[in-house]
């Protein structure tokens, strides 16, 4: 039948125990530390029940839940700063990444001193065990949970570690863009090639040979560090790559308890959370606080009794609540979107308005190129204009090529000298039927 979590544990210590005992009769200390070994090995090669097993969309689900909470936060900042506080809201829409991963490490941390399992983790009913038993993990009943520096380990794990991929990433992409030029051409090509096309891809392949070739030319250890991290970086995401595809097969094929590899790196995996264990948890974590709260209330000094307890009651509400508050938000956000998504759709499908005409155009500038007579022919090679392309700080048309190649020299209209503040993002292409 099921066993409970913590009756296996106690089967475990005692077999560790029984081992130990017979291995000290033989004045062997080699012998009692390979047999502990042998145990603690049989213990993490042991296939877990399935009861307690998650299945492979829990953890999923479970994975994917705190990434989704980025685009609330995205949302929540936008909202403050149309809201009266732009100052605070655009610093931290420009620093997103930063404040989601202290964020996130906070939740983690809340989330570890209340259980034994991240936050999304404890939504789906999951928890963390150890997988080597110390007597600091043991507790007054009997159970084996993770100590401190496990949960300490994990929080740090679960929010700093896809900050810091997603920042090496960006880094590489910056320092070796020839490595990403074939992607950029593959997304801007619109339909086939065609020699306005083949100018473009020239002017970025030229653009990043440059950028290659001033990291080369750095001298320095800043110029040795770029080119060793641009040398490593491949290989190290290959092999990060690489070990959660063979984690991740060896737990679906059964070959082990570990579908993370920093799971190793904390010495722990996870299992589902039985309904016993959930109440000694909450029995332990109450014995705490009552704990805590009778200190406080043991002090002689009125104020600083009041301020202990009333800082303990405050600090247990907000732990007790902060989780479904926070999941409640992320619902109510999702159903807010859907619900002002579908009315903004109906509200576009009923009503059809006429277009608007477009703005008119700036007058040439003195200093800008001379328009052509002939409207036809492009003010910058004065032939007749292939692949028109438009400037959307100005509105003149230009071909594609030639407006690509002066915006991203010069950054502004060729006519107008209006500045393009976005570079050749500003640039759109006019498609005219037959």
């Amino acid at each position: 039948g099921m066993l409970p979590l913590v009756a296996r544990h106690a089967r475990v210590a005692r077999s560790l125990e029984s081992d130990a005992a017979s291995a000290s009769s033989v004045d062997d200390d080699g012998a009692l530390e390979r047999s502990i070994a042998r145990n603690r090995r049989e213990r993490r090669s042991r296939r877990l029940d399935a009861a307690i097993r998650p299945t492979f969309f829990e953890l999923i689900a479970a994975e994917r839940l705190a990434p989704s909470l980025k685009g609330a936060l995205a949302y929540a900042l936008g909202t403050l700063a149309n809201a009266g506080a732009p100052g605070f809201a655009h610093y931290a829409l420009d620093r997103g990444d930063e404040v989601f991963a202290a964020l996130t490490f906070l939740a983690e941390l809340k989330s570890f001193a209340s259980g034994d399992g991240s936050l999304a983790e404890s939504v789906y009913g999951l928890q963390r065990v150890p997988r080597t038993l110390t007597d600091a993990r043991v507790r007054r009943d009997g159970r084996y949970r993770i100590d401190v520096w496990q949960r300490i380990m994990s929080a740090a794990l679960l929010a700093l570690g896809p900050y810091a991929r997603s920042k090496a990433a960006a880094l590489h992409e910056t320092l070796a863009p020839e490595c990403y030029l074939d992607a950029r051409r593959r997304a801007t090509r619109v339909f086939d090639s065609n020699a306005d096309d083949m100018g473009v891809r020239e002017g970025a392949e030229a653009n990043a040979a440059a950028v290659v070739a001033a990291r080369n030319a750095e001298g320095g250890a800043r110029g040795v560090a770029k080119r060793a991290f641009v040398a490593a970086y491949p290989v190290a995401n290959a092999l990060v790559e690489a070990a959660t595809f063979v984690t991740w097969t060896g737990y679906l094929l059964g070959r082990w308890n570990i579908n993370d590899p920093t799971l190793m790196l904390v010495d722990c995996y996870v299992v589902r959370a039985l309904p016993s264990e959930l109440e000694a948890n909450a029995r332990e974590l109450e014995g705490s606080r009552q704990r805590q709260l009778a200190g406080a209330h043991a002090s002689k000094n009125a104020a600083t009794r009041a301020l202990s307890v009333g800082a303990l009651k405050t600090k247990n509400f907000v732990m007790d609540y902060a989780q479904s508050a926070l999941i409640a938000a992320v619902i109510g956000f999702k159903l807010t979107e859907w619900w002002y998504g579908a009315a903004e759709e109906r509200v576009v499908n009923a009503t059809t308005l006429p277009v608007p005409p477009p703005p008119p155009r700036p007058p040439p500038h003195p200093n800008g190129i001379a328009l052509p007579e002939n409207t036809d022919l492009c003010p910058l090679c004065r032939k007749v204009i292939r692949n028109p392309a438009v400037l959307t700080s100005s509105g003149y048309v230009f071909c594609y090529a030639c407006l690509y190649a002066h915006v991203d020299r010069y950054g502004d209209c060729p006519v107008s000298c209006h500045r393009a503040f976005n570079g050749v993002d500003d640039i759109r292409r006019i498609y005219v039927g037959n």
